[in-house]
């Protein structure tokens, strides 16, 4: 799944608190493309960098983005009497 995402640009955030990550993402089956970016914290985009690899340095950023993107998607709630909580993420 990490072949099917593209760093395109990276810069920090203009407050300092943070990285942006410009990426396209291709679906494998569709061939069609999302052009979007994550706001990585400073320390989430060095440790990023840290897990990539020889052969891909980008590794470790593909798993960053994949991880912030399913944080943004997932949608907690919870019912009236706080008794039960309802995690939904929305996956490709």
């Amino acid at each position: 799944m990490n072949s099917n995402y593209y760093v395109s640009k990276t810069e920090p955030v203009r407050n300092g608190d943070g990285t942006n990550v410009y990426f396209t993402f291709s679906y494998p089956d569709s061939g069609s493309q999302l052009n979007g970016n994550v706001k990585l914290t400073n320390q989430e985009y060095i440790d990023a960098l840290k897990n990539g690899t020889a052969d891909d340095i980008y590794s470790g950023l593909y798993k960053a983005i994949k991880a912030k993107i399913i944080e943004i998607n997932t949608t907690t709630t919870a019912d009236t009497d706080a008794t039960t909580t309802t995690t939904t993420t929305q996956e490709d």
